[in-house]
């Protein structure tokens, strides 16, 4: 696709290829290039439905986290926090102590 640009924008152009130390015949592209990637990387990516293998990368880094925390911070399946907290903040009949 060919852009037309003003004169005005063309010198623009040249000068700032001249101050960012660009030259020859692409210095305008190269110029141009640098624009577009600032221009990118402030914008916000664009939102689209995850692919089935995007999925399954997904799936499989979280359960091997989950895996590797489980190692990390065991608990004793026989007595979790849940019924270490009952039996320290509550007496037999489920009041507070």
């Amino acid at each position: 696709m060919a852009t037309m640009l003003k004169p005005e924008t063309e010198t623009r152009i040249a000068d700032l290829a001249r101050r960012l130390g660009f030259a020859g015949p692409d210095a305008v592209e190269l110029v141009l290039h640098k624009a577009l990637d600032d221009l990118e990387a402030q914008t916000a990516p664009e939102c689209r439905k995850m692919t089935p293998e995007e999925i399954a990368e997904e799936t499989a880094y979280w359960t091997e986290v989950g895996r590797r925390n489980r190692a990390l911070h065991p608990y004793d399946d026989e007595n979790p926090p849940s019924k270490v907290w009952q039996d320290e903040l509550y007496d037999d009949q489920g009041l507070p102590k």
